[in-house]
């Protein structure tokens, strides 16, 4: 009768003995596509930064605006296809999380089955103990059928140890389950997280890609693929740099005046600049000329314009974005023109990579209708150039108390 019970137990106990450690699938996304991808990404770099070390002309230009669209071109491809990638990195998370959640349930079921047959087994053990030991007492079995028993009961001590072994390795597979489990979790959210910095990526490339191909696309418009015309406006790009860095070398020695906010300080004019009346209007972080005596400061400590000057709904037409009313400033300052549009912005522009360099645009370009004033944006001591270089530019640098230095060039 025991002997039949415990093989009733142990035949289904052998099914949940079997380990159950199966490799969970490796399968690589194809890598070729992006590999490759990249590999065209370094050329294209590599020719970019070779056409920048090369002359400025409207050619080698337009071969440098070609390079960036061809890349980023490549670059939104190449966006694409590491999405692919890591979509499918993440579906196969997702199945192996699934099979691994069933692994560890399956091996729960085991450690409770375990459990419950080696609880039983000890039961019956020593119920059968004490029935020997009462059909020694008052029953009539023969000594031949005690020693049986006895070795069979030895027989199923031996092997309940073993059992106890066995539940061991299965709680230690349990254990490397879990784990596994939790590292593909881990791993399935930085997945995620790379998915969405691609997607972002992707977005950021398209934009670009936008913005450099309406780049090419005014170039083209405002120099009517000429050469000479392309020349000109490089050569009033420098002018106009080397006007404001060498009138305030020329400015040190003289005498300032005190301004008021909003007092009139200038008229709106193109003196130094042939490309129409307008006002170059700079923020700086400096609090006096002997600070900007030399060349390098132009392109150091500028801030942007519309970080001291106060909210203001303006007409913004840069040629760069969409034209159109735009309510901009976050700062306290008066505007230095009363209804101006807006004509370079400040920063990396469209014109940036072509007039200057790929240096940013450290200032506001604006205008008004014809004999606008120039209004000083806040009090200060003011010093100002009158054709002080002897080739007809005109405009003033304010001081301000909190340390911050304002521009105004191309004034009548």
């Amino acid at each position: 009768m025991f002997n039949k019970k415990a093989l009733l137990w142990v035949l289904p106990l052998i099914f949940f003995l079997i380990p159950i450690v199966t490799v969970l699938g490796q399968d690589t996304v194809n890598k070729d596509e992006v590999e490759e991808l990249e590999e065209k990404i370094e050329k294209y770099e590599a020719k970019i930064n070779d056409l920048q070390g090369r002359a400025k002309t409207l050619a080698n230009e337009i071969e440098y605006m070609n390079s960036q669209i061809s890349l980023t071109e490549l670059k939104i491809q190449n966006s694409v296809a590491k999405i692919s990638k890591t979509e499918k990195e993440i579906q196969k998370l997702a199945g192996d999380i699934e099979d691994l959640k069933a692994r560890i349930l399956k091996l729960e079921k085991s450690i409770d089955y375990q459990k419950d047959v080696l609880s039983a087994r000890i039961r019956e053990r020593y119920k059968s103990r004490d029935e020997n030991t009462m059909v020694v007492l008052f029953g009539s079995v023969t000594l031949e059928t005690m020693v049986q028993k006895v070795e069979y009961l030895k027989a199923m001590e031996r092997y309940d140890n073993k059992l106890l072994v066995e539940m061991g390795d299965t709680k230690t597979r349990y254990d490397m389950q879990k784990n596994l489990f939790e590292q593909k979790k881990d791993e399935e959210e930085k997945l995620k997280t790379q998915l969405l910095n691609e997607k972002a990526n992707l977005d950021t490339y398209k934009g670009n890609l936008v913005g450099q191909q309406e780049e090419k696309k005014r170039l083209l418009e405002v120099t009517q693929n000429d050469e000479t015309k392309y020349q000109n406006l490089l050569a009033e790009a420098q002018r106009e740099l080397n006007q404001i860095v060498g009138a305030a070398g020329a400015l040190v020695n003289t005498e300032s005046r005190s301004v008021k906010k909003g007092e009139r300080i200038g008229i709106q004019g193109n003196t130094g600049y042939s490309f129409g009346a307008h006002l170059h209007f700079g923020v700086y972080r400096y609090s006096s000329l002997e600070e900007i005596n030399g060349w390098n400061w132009y392109y150091s400590e500028y801030v942007d314009p519309l970080k001291k000057l106060e909210s203001k709904t303006v007409y913004w037409n840069t040629g760069c974005e969409s034209a159109g009313n735009r309510k901009v400033g976050k700062g306290d300052w008066e505007w230095p023109m009363s209804n101006p549009t807006v004509s370079q912005g400040f920063g990396v522009t469209c014109w940036s990579s072509s007039l200057y360099g790929g240096k940013p645009h450290p200032a506001l370009d604006m205008y008004g209708p014809s004999n606008s004033s120039v209004y000083a944006v806040d009090d200060g001591d003011a010093y100002f150039c009158r054709n002080c270089l002897g080739d007809g530019g005109n405009g003033v640098f304010i001081f301000h108390d909190d340390d911050y230095m304002t521009v105004y060039w191309h004034l009548k």
